[in-house]
């Protein structure tokens, strides 16, 4: 059912991802029908796993890497990636104008830091 709310949201959102900003995704995020919450939780999710795999392919994630943005807990839920990422954003309102892409990086980064050894 997850998936299928994620793709409908995904689907859903054809705008132009490129003028997406971090304001404009928490503003996405703070809306209560269940089509704005699936695209809000398609889109952290999508970049998410769009930062991981560009880390993976330029040197790996089995651990704390240089570069490395975040680091998610096994079993973490979408929704706790979504509420992170609009405290960042709340909590940082001169950086609110930043790609919606760079706000959900840091966002997460700065609720899930890797622990460096």
């Amino acid at each position: 059912m997850l998936r299928a709310l994620i793709c409908l949201g995904a689907l859903a959102m054809p705008v132009a991802a490129f003028a997406f900003s971090g304001s404009e995704l928490n503003g996405l995020c703070g809306r209560t029908d269940t089509v704005s919450r699936a695209a809000c939780k398609a889109y952290v999710l999508g970049v998410a796993d769009g930062v991981y795999n560009t880390i993976d392919a330029i040197g790996g994630t089995t651990g704390p890497r240089v570069g490395q943005y975040f680091c998610l807990p096994s079993g973490v839920k979408p929704q706790q990636l979504v509420d992170a990422v609009r405290k960042y954003v709340a909590e940082n309102p001169k950086l609110a104008d930043y790609n919606a892409s760079t706000s959900v990086s840091l966002g997460l980064g700065k609720a899930f830091p890797c622990k460096h050894d």
